[in-house]
């Protein structure tokens, strides 16, 4: 199965308040983790794979400022 990424970095300053928000405002859009993506954790990031390049998409136009496209 293809899976396309998109990675958010960890930032100065991020607090659990506003990465309760950034995730609640993913959840609305995309659903919880498993039916139209998975999530990989890291220390330093976390990865979003979507199971369609077009969901992938949406999520890097609608988070530009908190993604990073992943490298294949």
């Amino acid at each position: 199965m293809i899976l396309y990424p998109a990675r958010v970095e960890w930032q100065a300053g991020d607090t659990i308040l506003s990465w309760d928000g950034f995730l609640e405002s993913v959840i609305e859009v995309f659903g919880l983790p498993g039916d139209r993506y998975v999530t990989e954790l890291d220390a330093n990031y976390m990865d979003f794979k979507f199971y369609t390049e077009q969901d992938r998409m949406l999520f890097l136009t609608g988070w530009s400022a908190r993604t990073l496209p992943e490298q294949r």
